[in-house]
Parts: structure tokens; C-alpha cells; sequence
């Protein structure tokens, strides 16, 4: 059973990201009015923002770290 400090904290990185699921969505619903700039910040900000949340929410639930399941280097800086 985990402390409900631990609760309170998976709860915040479950939904500190909310608006980005919704922005994802209204581009998946009506993408037509949707300029390429909008459609690149939208999927940027969700993947820059929502990925850290997920990573610890599940370590924080008791699954561990993330795994570079798909072994593209997840876990790697990227090189400039």
C-alpha cells in the first residue's frame, strides 16, 4: 500500500499533462484547421512534457524505471 504523499504524487504526474492530452486530441478530432506549425508545437510539447510525468509515476507505483524497450537509446543524450 503506498503512503497517500506517494498517491498525491503519482495523481499530480497522471494529470499535470491534461491539456496537452487535450491539445492532442482536438488534433486528432478536426486536424483541417490546424496550421504545420500548430501540428509541430502540439506533438512537441506532448512529447517533451508528458514522457517524465509517465517515467514517474511508474517508478513512483512500484513498476520500476523506464526500459528502452524499443532499444532506440531512450535513455541516451542525444548527440548535436
Amino acid at each position: 500500500m503506498q503512503s497517500s504523499a506517494v498517491v498525491e504524487d503519482i495523481a499530480f504526474h497522471l494529470t499535470d499533462w491534461d491539456h496537452n492530452v487535450d491539445d492532442l486530441l482536438r488534433l486528432y478530432e478536426e486536424p483541417d484547421p490546424f496550421s504545420d506549425d500548430e501540428v509541430v508545437r502540439i506533438l512537441m510539447e506532448f512529447l517533451a512534457h508528458v514522457p517524465n510525468h509517465l517515467a514517474a509515476a511508474k517508478k513512483l507505483a512500484g513498476l520500476g524505471p523506464i526500459e528502452d524497450v524499443f532499444e532506440v537509446g531512450v535513455l541516451r543524450e542525444d548527440e548535436y
